[in-house]
């Protein structure tokens, strides 16, 4: 082995190996069905290929952005692409163009969305219904009583009693990180209209 390869091995075992298993739960959560073995093992080999490694700044971050172009370049190659991996790449995509969202915060974002959505099926049906009109399609309680023929107390009490049931539902860690994704998407909103 030369100089330079043995240094690679080197960076590659202290830098790059320690973060495969999340590389891994992050590939079969953001791209269902892809091989995440073959993803890993193309991966490995972009880097072995790198002119200079010392020049990667943030490992960790350059493999997850290695992985996500050897799939987005899978996907461009299929002919028949299933159409979970497009709507999975198409989010990353998305996710990816802010500066503050890792593959790790976009997978956490899907794991709390898929708790709330679990914690919303279990409220009763109407309360459901509200919340989905106040929350998701941003109607008034004015609107929401008009629609559903009921009080806009019936209206304020299923609300709050439901986003009671789904705090309770949530840890601590997730509530916190909701609480911080609430903070940043109103900062990110444009002025004009609230």
């Amino acid at each position: 082995m030369t100089r330079f390869s043995t240094e690679l091995v080197t960076w590659v075992a202290r830098q790059i190996l320690p973060h495969e298993p999340a590389l891994r739960r992050w590939l079969r959560t953001a791209f269902p069905g892809v091989d995440v073995d073959d993803v890993v093992q193309e991966s490995y080999c972009r880097l072995a290929a790198l002119p200079d490694f010392r020049r990667v700044d943030d490992p960790r971050r350059y493999l997850f952005q290695t992985a996500r172009n050897v799939v987005l370049t899978e996907l461009r190659r299929a002919r028949v692409v299933r159409i979970d991996a497009v709507g999975s790449s198409a989010d990353l995509e998305h996710a990816l163009a802010a500066d503050d969202l890792s593959p790790e915060r976009i997978v956490a974002g899907r794991g709390l969305l898929s708790k709330v959505e679990q914690l919303l099926a279990d409220l009763p049906e109407r309360s459901r219904t509200i919340f989905h009109l106040r929350k998701v399609e941003g109607m008034s309680q004015r609107d929401i009583a008009g629609r559903l023929g009921v009080t806009e107390t019936i209206v304020e009490n299923d609300l709050a009693r439901g986003l009671r049931v789904i705090l309770n539902g949530l840890s601590a860690d997730d509530r916190a990180d909701l609480s911080s994704r609430s903070v940043r998407s109103r900062n990110a909103r444009p002025s004009g209209r609230r």
